[in-house]
């Protein structure tokens, strides 16, 4: 597992659903919980895995319009799901998918992450 895999998988008491290391052309899951395991086929995953990199190729359009500061994530909100993309070089990164509910801790996992990049 990557560094960022590893701090996500370890990260409080919030287990993922998914954590998953992208390349740019490739993909592997890190880890992927029990319950959540036999809900998607490798299709499923494939799919998911292109339309998160056809995103992150035209988020560096909308990066650059920011211009200021490190970009540390991409989350997406879902009603009990929530969806992480943290950016580790360009067009590779790590999945991370968590329940959620309003006490999740996203700051918390934001800043561990990038704490763990900036060790480096």
């Amino acid at each position: 597992m990557s560094e960022i895999a590893d701090t996500i998988h370890d990260f409080g008491e919030s287990t993922p659903r998914v954590v998953a290391d992208l390349h740019s052309t490739t993909f592997e899951i890190e880890y992927i919980r029990d319950d959540v395991a036999g809900r998607y086929s490798d299709r499923d995953l494939d799919k998911a895995y292109k339309l998160i990199m056809a995103h992150t190729v035209t988020g560096d359009d909308f990066k650059s319009l920011i211009g200021e500061g490190r970009f540390n994530a991409q989350t997406l909100f879902f009603e009990d799901i929530i969806v992480f993309f943290f950016p580790s070089k360009r067009y590779e990164g790590v999945f991370a998918s968590f329940d959620y509910d309003d006490s999740f801790p996203v700051n918390d996992l934001v800043r561990a992450v990038s704490e763990t990049r900036s060790d480096r």
